[in-house]
């Protein structure tokens, strides 16, 4: 079953196809990225699916149902919540406080937070295995604006899968990482595919070979090809578009 789904999906720039007539689909409980060359509209499908940009034409749906003029608040109620570009980090607070309050949202709390925690022992105990679970126990008390960038990303994640979405969507998640970071935040994705459904956007190809069942390649706006690393690496359009001829 398709979790969300594209159908016709186009964007228009003032004459111009940024998106024409995809149709893509996002089985339950997979990891699926997009991926093709700079320009290839990848960008602003996963725009339009997370509700951050309305389509000129096509439909979405969710588990079936029209959500092509839903808001991304909407979307995020419905459990399909997307991170990084939209961090549900805070610089001032600490890496405790972010947590915690992203535990206090998904329960309806986050109207009391300092303290709240002391009174709710299992809430109190799933943010201590939250930052235990994605190694920022060291950084507890460290102000979320000075951790390092790799520390950074982790936390994102962490309090993004603190709201506990079906789906989640994340928008180039290893961008300006350094490969002991990328190998790291690549672990964490992983771990968070389990029981949820995730789409990526991602150019790291190591990555996305690892991480990805499915891979949807985008170039000029359209869906070129769709299967696994394997299927859409070996195949000589695919070369051509994506890397002018050296293998994906």
């Amino acid at each position: 079953m398709y979790v969300l789904e594209a159908r016709g999906l186009s964007r228009d720039f003032g004459g111009f196809k940024a998106v024409a007539s995809v149709d893509f689909g996002l089985v339950e409980g997979s990891i699926h990225a997009v991926i093709g060359p700079n320009g290839a509209g990848k960008t602003t499908l996963f725009n339009l699916l997370t509700k951050f940009l309305p389509p000129t034409g096509g439909t979405i749906l969710h588990k079936g149902e029209d959500v092509t003029r839903l808001s991304p608040p909407a979307m995020a109620r419905r459990g399909v919540v997307r991170s990084f570009q939209i961090s549900a980090v805070f610089a001032g607070l600490t890496v405790r406080e972010n947590v915690e309050l992203a535990l206090l949202n998904a329960n309806g709390l986050a109207w009391n937070l300092f303290g709240s925690l002391s009174r709710r022992p299992a809430l109190k105990r799933a943010a201590e295995e939250m930052i235990e679970r994605f190694g920022l126990s060291t950084y507890l008390e460290a102000r979320a604006g000075n951790l390092p960038y790799g520390r950074k990303r982790a936390l994102e994640l962490a309090t993004t899968l603190a709201l506990n979405p079906a789906v989640l969507l994340l928008d180039e998640p290893m961008a300006g990482l350094g490969h002991e970071d990328i190998d790291k935040v690549s672990s964490l994705v992983r771990e968070a595919g389990r029981g949820r459904t995730i789409l990526l956007v991602e150019h790291n190809m190591r990555v996305v070979s690892d991480l990805a069942d499915t891979i949807t390649v985008m170039v000029r706006g359209e869906k070129l090809a769709e299967g696994t690393y394997d299927e859409v690496s070996a195949r000589p359009d695919v070369i051509a578009a994506y890397t002018g001829g050296a293998h994906v």
